[in-house]
């Protein structure tokens, strides 16, 4: 009984000197656009250069001029299609995506209208309206702006690695495409490189 109780407290002792020599979290709330990279891996500072890059390439691009040309009064309209990621790391591009989409309303030269994953739910609740809502308040049904334009985009990687550098280069690319003729009226592509040393020590 004595050998289990010594045996018992030992393993709390243990525990108990474990657990005190772990370091405690630190927290330390930073400003949103503070760059910083730990991993060199894809991250929020990358996303901003990329947004901000093909943003100002596709609004300083003819095509906008063009279209209000051809259409005097009227902004074109743009749903927001598939960004792929065909790179070699996990890249959430629904975040790219939607930056692209909020400055471009934002810009006050183009209009939006829902992509697919909002647009199921806005439909239903326009059906719904019209068994459930008074004939004064029920939005119609047919009354959808058809958009002009779709955007779609990628991300890719190239990997060069020697010794204890890397260098990871991510390809940003966007497009235009006019719906109704399937011509693409911009592409532009923004290029992020990072050169990634390793220590030779492991602490």
């Amino acid at each position: 009984m004595k050998r289990l109780s010594l045996s018992g407290f030992s393993l709390v002792l243990f525990s108990v000197l474990l657990l005190s020599c772990q370091s405690p979290v630190s927290v330390s709330r930073i400003s949103a656009d503070t760059d910083i990279d730990l991993s060199g891996n894809w991250n929020d500072t990358d996303i901003r250069i990329v947004a901000e890059a093909l943003v100002d390439s596709s609004l300083s691009s003819p095509w906008i001029t063009q279209y209000k040309m051809a259409h005097p009064g009227d902004n074109p309209v743009v749903i927001v299609g598939t960004f792929l990621n065909r790179s070699s790391e996990h890249i959430d591009t629904s975040i790219i995506a939607k930056r692209y989409e909020m400055a471009l309303i934002n810009s006050g030269k183009v209009d939006m209208v829902a992509d697919q994953s909002f647009r199921a739910s806005v439909r239903e609740e326009r059906e719904e309206q019209q068994f459930f809502a008074s004939e004064e308040t029920a939005k119609a049904l047919g009354k959808e702006i058809g958009a002009d334009y779709l955007l779609q985009g990628s991300v890719r990687t190239n990997l060069d690695q020697s010794g204890g550098q890397m260098v990871r280069t991510y390809y940003v690319s966007a497009e235009l495409i006019d719906i109704e003729t399937n011509k693409k009226v911009w592409v532009g592509e923004e290029t992020i490189k990072k050169l990634i040393k390793q220590s030779k020590y492991k602490l």
